[in-house]
């Protein structure tokens, strides 16, 4: 009997677990959008989210010596993003240590304030060197309120039928075969 309760459990919990995980498991700065070697460095653009939707968007460049492959930490980046469609839709960001969690890494959120399909470059300067990669994105349109909630909304029924279950599991262990509506209803019940 232990042996079915312990399988139906792990097997509950199989099924429960991944909704419970977090979205993705993403690297430090996201999506590589841009790899490039120029002159004396190798510069990495990532983007995150993915897909790239209208709001916040983590921006985050990498800069190394092309040699040594060495994370260069005194380099100074700028992102820009120009619209392949509107010519007025444009914005630049200085990236910073400071903004990045990886400290390898220089971050800048952006505000992408419009979908469509942008131009996404970072001008990398450091002593008389200047270098930039450029990417070509597409922005999305914002996620539907309720969609991007679903998560926290479907959490509640998930754990009352995790609860339900092992109420069940428990009685049926018990030696009780007294339905739970049943007993619930009368008044005076043994809970």
């Amino acid at each position: 009997m232990r042996g079915r309760t312990l399988a139906l459990s792990l097997l509950l919990g199989a099924l429960v677990a991944p909704a419970l995980a977090p979205h993705a498991a993403r690297a430090d700065g996201g999506v590589v959008r841009a790899r490039v070697d120029r002159g004396a460095l190798t510069i990495t653009l990532f983007t995150n989210p993915t897909p790239l939707r209208v709001g916040a968007a983590d921006i985050s460049v990498l800069v190394q010596d092309r040699a040594s492959h060495e994370a260069l930490l005194d380099a100074a980046v700028e992102v820009r993003l120009e619209s392949l469609e509107d010519a007025t839709a444009e914005a630049s960001v200085p990236l910073s240590r400071e903004a990045a969690t990886n400290k390898l890494l220089q971050a800048a959120s952006l505000r992408l304030a419009a979908p469509g399909r942008f131009h996404l470059v970072a001008v990398v300067r450091r002593g008389d060197q200047r270098a930039e990669v450029a990417a070509e994105v597409e922005v999305a349109p914002p996620l539907p309120a309720l969609l991007a909630l679903w998560p926290y909304l479907a959490l509640p029924p998930v754990v009352v039928g995790i609860f339900l279950v092992h109420q069940w599991l428990r009685r049926r262990a018990s030696g009780s075969a007294r339905p739970l509506l049943v007993a619930a209803r009368q008044p005076g019940a043994a809970r």
